[in-house]
């Protein structure tokens, strides 16, 4: 599984609370990354080139988020 690191993401970056035992520096936000159905071929048949292409975050839309209601 790869993951991008997510500290600016407007969504990924409130996904998990900070370890008090840990520096600020060294509690960085991480995400996996998805791909869309329509980049497979590139990501399992494409060059390393084209498949380094795709190691970025998925938009913020591809998430059905909200708050959660206690």
């Amino acid at each position: 599984m790869l993951t991008l690191n997510a500290d600016a993401d407007p969504l990924m970056s409130r996904m998990h609370k900070p370890d008090p035992k840990l520096a600020v520096d060294q509690q960085d936000k991480r995400s996996v990354i998805a791909l869309a159905p329509a980049d497979y071929d590139q990501w399992l048949a494409g060059t390393v080139r084209e498949a380094t292409e795709l190691l970025r975050l998925a938009e913020t839309d591809w998430f059905d988020a909200g708050a959660v209601v206690t």
